[in-house]
């Protein structure tokens, strides 16, 4: 058996049109632990805490991330552990939906081992992510540091190829882990590494459709937010011009963004968790309908 790309990027559309009402109560989780996640942040981490994050932009660089951790210290481990446990719920829910569609009991949403199994595979993901960049990147730096002229160029340029090329590589080797680990009930880096063996094209080919899906939303839902936030200010009249004159509409603007935030993003995590979870119902569909993996 092998893993069908469009078939696996559409399972998170799919799952939305047959499950609207877990869908709806994944949406309403997002909604209301994210203002609560950003709560507890504002409280814990105070002014130079927030300072600090707004000093380093929006940028996913795993070593950038690892920087702020060192500089936050323990507070921003605890946020980060709070947002994780967060997310592996999330994620657990999405798996369970694909890979366990009768047991759709509190709309999928549970806490327990299979939550706690995802958190330590998002743990392991990015130790990877940080191994895979941090090491060649350096490694990289370092040659093009001992070369000068074109040559320096050019082994600046190989490298970067490189280190993309190996998180690439990586990232997608990993990327039916979290699946193997609910499915199986516990975590097996090598098991979930031979997996995907022979499929790594046909895996990035469905990582590609669910990115490009993924953007889409977003695009609908920058729109959504813009359309609702000109109706609702539709009847805020700018009486001078001035900027204190558009605060009403910027506020509005931003409370329709506020709320339509959250339930976009949690569909964008329908589309990008249920991808892999259907690819890895493709390779052991045989198992899982025999309940092996139950």
């Amino acid at each position: 058996m092998s893993v069908r790309p469009v078939d696996a990027a559409l399972e998170g559309l799919r799952t939305m049109r047959r499950k609207p009402l877990p869908v709806l109560a994944w949406a309403t989780f997002s909604l209301v632990m994210l203002p609560i996640l950003g709560l507890v942040a504002k409280i814990v981490l105070g002014e130079e805490g927030r300072a600090a994050l707004n000093g380093r932009g929006s940028s996913a660089d795993p070593r950038e991330i690892l920087d702020l951790v060192t500089h936050l210290g323990g507070v921003m481990v605890l946020l980060i552990a709070l947002a994780l446990v967060l997310g592996s719920v999330l994620q657990a829910a999405i798996i369970r939906s694909v890979l366990e569609p009768r047991n759709d009991r509190f709309a999928y949403l549970r806490l327990g081992k299979e939550e706690l199994q995802l958190l330590v595979v998002s743990l392991i993901t990015w130790a990877a992510a940080l191994g895979v960049t941090v090491i060649p990147s350096g490694a990289a730096v370092l040659g093009t540091s001992l070369l000068s002229g074109p040559a320096a160029g050019w082994f600046g340029t190989l490298g970067a190829l490189a280190v993309i090329g190996l998180s690439l590589w990586v990232a997608v080797r990993l990327s039916l882990l979290g699946p193997h680990a609910f499915s199986h009930h516990h975590i097996d880096i090598r098991e979930a590494w031979v997996q995907t063996h022979g499929q790594f094209f046909r895996l990035l080919g469905m990582y590609v459709l669910a990115l490009l899906l993924s953007v889409l939303v977003s695009i609908v839902g920058a729109t959504v937010s813009s359309i609702v936030a000109n109706v609702l200010g539709g009847g805020v009249e700018s009486t001078d011009g001035g900027v204190v004159a558009s605060h009403p509409r910027l506020i509005l603007t931003l409370l329709a963004n506020l709320l339509l935030a959250p339930i976009f993003l949690t569909l964008q995590t329908v589309i990008l968790v249920a991808a892999p979870a259907k690819a890895f119902a493709h390779l052991n569909q045989d198992e899982i309908d025999a309940g092996l993996h139950a």
